[in-house]
């Protein structure tokens, strides 16, 4: 996580393997403030550099209250998944074989 003046950034998954990352990332542009998830790749200086890959929504408590609920939501889901994976295993195995 950094933060630099009116800029925040952090690092939400990398693939060193492939040189890419994913962040997350607010913006200032014409006074408007932005939250981007946006793909970078490592340019052969070592840097890496945004891509034209990923999603801008307006810094505003309305759209930031939406995008927290459905993460909220893909994690719960995420959560009872990974639940009835565990306790069913043997069950989905041989529904899926």
């Amino acid at each position: 996580m950094s933060i630099n003046d009116d800029v925040y950034e952090k690092i939400i998954l990398e693939q060193e393997d492939k040189e890419i990352q994913y962040r997350l990332v607010v913006s200032n542009f014409n006074d408007v403030e932005y939250v981007h998830i946006r793909k970078y790749y490592l340019d052969f200086e070592g840097e890496y550099k945004p891509t034209k890959e990923g999603v801008c929504i307006p810094f505003e408590l309305n759209s930031l209250s939406n995008l927290f609920e459905g993460l909220v939501e893909l994690l719960s889901l995420s959560e009872s998944k990974s639940i009835i994976q565990e306790h069913f295993k043997d069950l989905l195995t041989d529904l899926y074989d």
